[in-house]
């Protein structure tokens, strides 16, 4: 029997938005709430509570952010972009 039924496929669901938002209360951004309340160190399950943050639970990737796309910063690529860019601008 294959494991990869719909209760495998919730869990995994799971699994992914909560090492989102672990992942993005890590990278020390503070969030304001919908009463104008600023919280600079959330904790991921009261993030998870926030209204922006339910489109993670339920879509693949949201949008083209390096945080949705789960993609790492790679350096020698970034530099290779920023000449292209400068070499298009100087002609």
């Amino acid at each position: 029997m294959d494991k990869r039924n719909k209760f495998w496929r919730r869990q995994q669901m799971a699994r992914v938005f909560k090492v989102r938002m672990i992942f993005y209360t890590s990278c020390g951004n503070c969030v304001i709430h919908d009463d104008g309340s600023v919280d600079n160190h959330p904790h991921w399950f009261e993030l998870a509570k926030e209204k922006w943050a339910k489109v993670y639970k339920t879509t693949g990737v949201p949008c083209s952010c390096w945080m949705c796309r789960g993609e790492e910063y790679d350096r020698r690529e970034y530099k290779k972009e920023m000449l292209r860019i400068i070499e298009e601008s100087l002609d």
